[in-house]
């Protein structure tokens, strides 16, 4: 069962009266908006405040654990629903708009502190309203020698990025992995500390995986079963030299050797981090079936040339960076008519020296991909995302990019193909662009994504991250055995939030009492 246009029941505006009054009183009425500019920002950012579902009733944004714990406690009180955002810019996926419509919106932007930087062991401590923007600033403006992984957006919030299992593309780019130790607000307000955090004083809580037993620390990832309140992330030692560049391929077929060569090396480790393939397919083709502008042609001026064009980053000491080179060429020059470009920057390049194409490769914020995607086509630019997880093959990603061009051509919608490269598996990324301010063009966006599931799903595969309206529909795809994993996930939550106020529907994963009728 679909997600779009879910209800909160019973959630009436005298209930919503009396709880912006309660959470007034216990966080300050400066942490409570029901109405204006910022309670306009946690609404699904392409369908405005004139969403027709999804749409938050209250929005609170508590400022330290204490506060978390004992809002959570007052919403069990209330029996009011709390969906939590770190900073809300999932802008892709819905932002902080949330599953059931009517539901106060628990944001953690205050909570921003830095509250560890240890450039000997390699890892920061910190809240879930510190941006990737306002980490790099603290390391730079400590000298720390460290290097951090950074995704395409970069004023989005670190732990909640990691937690939807987020990107970046050098050292450490799976954002999920590089977390290590939770400390968790549980619904009844418990606060919970995994790994070596559950021992007081522990000083190996950021430093070692796993405590003693069963980790939990994947349980509140992708996940409502609690409220991440800090977490360790781990950093890289900052390397002697990056070099970055790219691998341009001119030829349709040539995308089977091209993956088979980056497989290889990412897997042997020559290439660090996680390349990224985008497709650009000549424009002629999709000109009269895009709509409102949004054209291939128009997408081309923000994608690199060629028909398949991989961004690879080396990182390390000099002459481990030398001996990556060459073994890089050797390769490539395997590939027909394949280009290899490269640039070399010291490893404590900033942004004023780093080419803007470079910046995420050498772990450095920005905007870059959003300005020019708004030069390209407005202000008014919307986008949702289509991202499966697929086989780590030239022929998967040749299949992708037909079905994802012929789907949308239906539509009259346009995206690049992207492809992220892990050493057994690739999950794409996307981007379907569109003007938000177009009701119907918003529409168009959803059903299409809805339909590139569908055909997704006869692959046996599914995004690895999902729009809000769309989560039923995903979580129904894992259906081995009667939906076991569905109804694992189900008995845990009950385990550990009976009364479902925490972020209900997140993932498909819903409380037994509004389980009825969504096997």
């Amino acid at each position: 069962m679909e997600s779009e246009g879910a209800r909160a029941d019973g959630i009436s505006a005298e209930a919503l009266d009396r709880a912006e009054r309660r959470f007034a009183a216990l966080l300050g009425t400066d942490a409570v908006r029901r109405e204006g500019a910022l309670f306009a920002e946690f609404h699904d950012p392409f369908e405005g405040p004139d969403a027709r579902a999804h749409r938050p009733g209250l929005v609170i944004q508590p400022e330290s654990v204490e506060q978390v714990q004992a809002a959570v406690r007052l919403a069990g009180v209330l029996g009011i629903p709390l969906w939590t955002s770190s900073m809300g810019r999932n802008f892709g996926y819905g932002g902080s708009a949330p599953v059931v419509d009517g539901t106060v919106v628990l944001n953690l932007r205050r909570m921003n502190r830095i509250l560890e930087i240890d450039a000997r062991q390699g890892f920061a401590r910190i809240e879930p309203g510190v941006t990737f923007h306002q980490l790099y600033a603290a390391l730079r403006e400590a000298d720390a020698p460290l290097m951090m992984s950074v995704p395409d957006l970069g004023w989005g919030s670190i732990i909640g990025n990691a937690l939807e299992h987020g990107y970046g593309y050098n050292l450490l780019g799976d954002h999920a992995s590089a977390l290590c130790g939770l400390e968790v607000v549980l619904a009844d307000g418990t606060l919970l500390r995994t790994g070596q955090g559950a021992i007081a004083n522990s000083p190996l809580w950021s430093c070692h995986r796993r405590g003693f037993g069963p980790a939990l620390d994947d349980l509140f990832k992708q996940s409502n079963m609690g409220i991440v309140t800090q977490a360790g992330l781990w950093l890289v030692p900052r390397p002697e030299r990056i070099e970055t560049g790219t691998i341009l391929c001119r030829g349709e077929g040539d995308i089977v050797p091209l993956v088979d060569t980056l497989r290889s090396l990412v897997q042997s480790g020559v290439l660090q981090g996680i390349p990224m393939i985008v497709g650009t397919p000549d424009p002629a083709a999709d000109e009269d079936s895009a709509a409102g502008g949004f054209t291939m042609a128009g997408l081309r001026k923000v994608l690199r040339p060629g028909r398949w064009n991989a961004r690879i980053g080396l990182y390390g000491h000099a002459e481990m960076v030398a001996a990556r080179r060459s073994l890089l060429e050797r390769a490539v020059a395997a590939i027909p008519g394949a280009e290899l470009e490269l640039r070399s920057y010291p490893g404590d390049a900033g942004p004023e020296t780093v080419e803007p194409r470079d910046l995420i490769a050498a772990g450095i914020p920005n905007q870059v991909l959003l300005e020019r995607l708004k030069a390209a086509f407005g202000e008014t630019m919307g986008h949702m995302d289509f991202s499966p997880v697929l086989p780590a093959t030239g022929e998967a990603a040749q299949r992708l990019d037909a079905m994802v061009r012929g789907t949308l051509a239906k539509y009259g919608l346009v995206a690049p193909v992207g492809l992220l490269l892990n050493a057994r598996s690739m999950v794409s990324a996307c981007m379907v662009v569109f003007d938000a301010a177009d009701a119907e063009r918003v529409q168009a966006a959803r059903d299409a994504v809805r339909e590139m599931y569908a055909q997704a799903a006869g692959w046996g595969c599914a995004p690895y991250r999902a729009h809000v309206a769309l989560v039923d529909g995903v979580a129904g795809t894992f259906g081995f055995n009667d939906h076991a994993m569905r109804r694992t996930l189900g008995r845990i939550k009950d385990a550990l939030d009976p009364a479902g106020i925490l972020s209900p529907g997140n993932h498909g994963i819903w409380p037994g009492v509004a389980r009825a009728g969504r096997a």
